[in-house]
């Protein structure tokens, strides 16, 4: 699986990518984000399975999901209210975690991210 990784904040994006194993998940960070505009040219460029991304994100997944529909988002936020939350459900995000984020937290969704990876690509070779 390929990921981008994008936060307004650069040690945000770094603590995030130093958190996990990702090749013991499948998986590679083929960039990093600092803004919208950015990680909009990123996708188009590296076409990733999985964008991991804060909740200013949401017009992004909405422009994203129409360049590329079968993209994955995980919103790590430190919006506590149920609005957000829903909003971004509304948009096709996969999963929505809270800061300070959770080393935990994270892997359990990646691997759930892999899963769904994993079953999808069955389904395109059967």
């Amino acid at each position: 699986m390929r990921v981008i990784i994008a936060d307004d904040e650069q040690k945000v994006c770094q603590l995030i990518y130093d958190l996990v194993p990702w090749e013991n998940y499948g998986m590679t960070v083929v960039g990093m984000a600092y803004n919208g505009l950015d990680t909009l040219d990123l996708i188009k460029k590296q076409a990733p399975d999985l964008v991991i991304t804060d909740i200013d994100g949401l017009e992004l997944i909405h422009r994203a999901k129409k360049q590329q529909e079968k993209i994955d988002f995980i919103i790590i936020s430190g919006y506590r209210f149920f609005e957000y939350a829903q909003n971004a459900i509304k948009y096709g995000v996969s999963d929505y975690l809270l800061k300070p984020i959770k080393q935990e937290e994270l892997m359990n969704t990646l691997k759930k991210m892999q899963e769904k990876y994993n079953a999808r690509q069955e389904r395109l070779t059967e």
